[in-house]
C-alpha cells in the first residue's frame, strides 16, 4: 500500500509538472501579446485582404497582436506549396509586412557570407525575405550544433536580435 501511495504521488507530481509546462507555453504566448484567432474573427477589411493575398492557397494560422500601438494580424499561409507570412492591419486591412521564401543564392552577398560563417556551411540552408514597415530582413534556417535554428540578418549581413 505504501508503495502505491508513493507511486501515485509521483504520478500526480509529474502530471502537475506537465500541466504547468503546458501552461507556461500558453503564458509565453499571452506575454508576447499574441492571441490565436480564426479568419471569421478578423475585421472586414483585414479579412478581405487575407482572402486576397492567400487566394489559391490556404491559411495555416492567424494570431492577433499589438505592434507599434496598432492591432495587427500575423497570418501564416501556404500558397503554391510555399510557406508565407503577412502582417495585416486590423483597421484598414493594409499589408504592413510580408515574409516569403527565396533561394539562398538570391540573398545579398553580405547575408550569404554571414550565414555561411554562422552555420559553417551553405548546404541545407533555407531563406526567407521579410519586409516589415519598409525595413528588409533575411531569415536563414539551418542546422547548427545538431539543432535546427533560425537567424535573422539585415541586408548588410549584420545579425538582428
Amino acid at each position: 500500500m505504501r508503495g502505491q501511495i508513493r507511486w501515485s504521488a509521483s504520478v500526480a507530481a509529474l502530471a502537475a509538472l506537465g500541466f504547468a509546462g503546458g501552461c507556461s507555453s500558453s503564458k509565453a504566448i499571452a506575454e508576447k501579446g499574441e492571441t490565436p484567432v480564426s479568419l471569421t474573427e478578423l475585421s472586414a477589411p483585414a479579412r478581405a485582404t487575407v482572402e486576397r493575398v492567400t487566394a489559391g492557397g490556404h491559411v495555416d494560422k492567424i494570431t492577433r497582436e499589438t505592434e507599434r500601438g496598432k492591432q495587427v494580424y500575423d497570418v501564416e499561409a501556404t500558397i503554391g506549396g510555399k510557406h508565407q507570412e503577412f502582417m495585416i492591419a486590423d483597421a484598414d486591412g493594409a499589408v504592413l509586412g510580408t515574409e516569403v521564401p527565396i533561394e539562398f543564392a538570391q540573398l545579398p552577398a553580405p547575408v550569404r557570407d554571414a550565414a555561411a560563417k554562422y552555420f559553417g556551411t551553405t548546404t541545407g540552408l533555407s531563406a526567407m525575405k521579410g519586409v516589415e514597415y519598409g525595413e528588409t530582413s533575411y531569415e536563414v534556417e539551418g542546422t547548427k550544433g545538431g539543432k535546427k535554428v533560425e537567424v535573422t540578418f539585415d541586408p548588410n549581413g549584420k545579425e538582428v536580435k
